[in-house]
């Protein structure tokens, strides 16, 4: 039986990103331009089993109370990730983190380069999937200064953009990374898939799917076609590969269910992991009930969004979808399948 192969160690990683900074330098490039790609790089591989996972998504590396966080969901409104990208977001909180890491590893950026951004300021890194041959920088310093984007490719600054403030460009967040990344020819299946999921995943993050950042004619929920469904069949498929994470696993599963109970003041069963795993009825019931309420919120939520088609609820294929579909999601969070004397109602 094989496995798969053991990650690279970072300090593996850091390594080969300075070598190859080297060679860059020593192929001609400017020291500044190489070596700031490869901070940046660097800055990707912190996060990088995470990003493998979650292509085409923004991973906030670390988010230091309300002020972050609110940035952080008007960020997550306002970019648009094509599919084949990886994504973080550095925050003031994290300012200091990168530079700690580089020098546990008693590793030295050539020259007198300071890092790309500013204490106290926000970067967006943006690049390619596999070979991070070209990363975007963007950096929003301050909440009243200019902001710019800058696009390093193979050791060399191929360009840049510059704004007045950090609405700008955060506007300009919507199209500026599908000039650099956006694929090439058609788009495969996969490519339909994580995109339109990914959207959705940042709305389910920010309560809200208005007014989201998106390229639609890429989006199997507004437009089905794309991969041979009808429009009940694409809503279920998005919920189905969706809800899951947004219910956090099992233990988080639990306790939102009994905290959601308490709080109506409804006299049900309290929910447990031993029940659940012993499938006592009354406990799976309460969590099936937990599963019914997400799916019903986030079909709601996309009720609600122009230029989804919709489907018609009392469409007579709707409510076996639904049953099917909740029962998947009791699956894929429990472990087991939902039993069959559980009714999804």
């Amino acid at each position: 039986m094989s496995s798969s192969p053991p990650e690279d160690s970072p300090e593996d990683l850091y390594l080969r990103v300075f070598e190859k900074a080297s060679v860059r330098k020593e192929s001609g490039c400017d020291p500044l331009s190489a070596d700031w790609q490869a901070i940046l790089e660097i800055a990707l591989n912190l996060a990088r089993s995470h990003l493998r996972r979650n292509p085409g998504r923004l991973l906030p590396l670390q988010i230091g109370g309300d002020d972050e966080w609110e940035f952080y969901l008007d960020l997550l409104k306002k970019i648009d990730l094509p599919p084949d990208t990886f994504a973080v977001m550095s925050t003031p909180s994290f300012s200091d983190n990168l530079l700690d890491a580089l020098d546990d590893q008693e590793l030295e950026v050539a020259g007198d380069s300071e890092v790309p951004w500013e204490k106290n300021s926000y970067l967006v890194i943006i690049s390619d999937c596999d070979e991070h041959l070209r990363i975007m920088q963007v950096s929003l310093p301050s909440a009243s200064g200019s902001a710019g984007i800058d696009v390093y490719e193979d050791g060399k600054h191929l360009a840049d953009y510059t704004y007045n403030t950090i609405e700008e460009c955060l506007n300009a967040l919507a199209k500026v990374p599908w000039v650099f990344f956006s694929p090439r020819g058609i788009w495969t299946e996969k490519q339909i898939i994580r995109y339109t999921e990914s959207w959705f995943v940042k709305g389910v993050d920010r309560e809200e799917l208005g007014g989201m950042a998106i390229h639609s004619d890429h989006s199997y929920v507004h437009h089905p076609d794309l991969l041979g469904l009808t429009a009940l069949e694409s809503m279920f498929r998005l919920l189905e590969a969706t809800v899951p994470a947004a219910l956090e696993g099992l233990d988080t599963t639990i306790e939102t269910t009994n905290d959601l109970n308490r709080d109506l003041g409804r006299e049900e069963t309290v929910v447990s992991i031993d029940g659940i795993l012993l499938e006592d009825p009354a406990q799976c019931r309460a969590l099936t009930g937990r599963i019914i309420v997400e799916m019903d919120q986030q079909l709601e939520a996309l009720e609600r969004t122009e230029g989804i088609p919709f489907p018609d609820r009392s469409d007579r294929e709707y409510d076996p979808l639904f049953d099917r579909t909740a029962r998947k999601i009791y699956e894929k969070i429990v472990g087991h399948p939902c039993p069959a004397s559980v009714k999804i109602e």
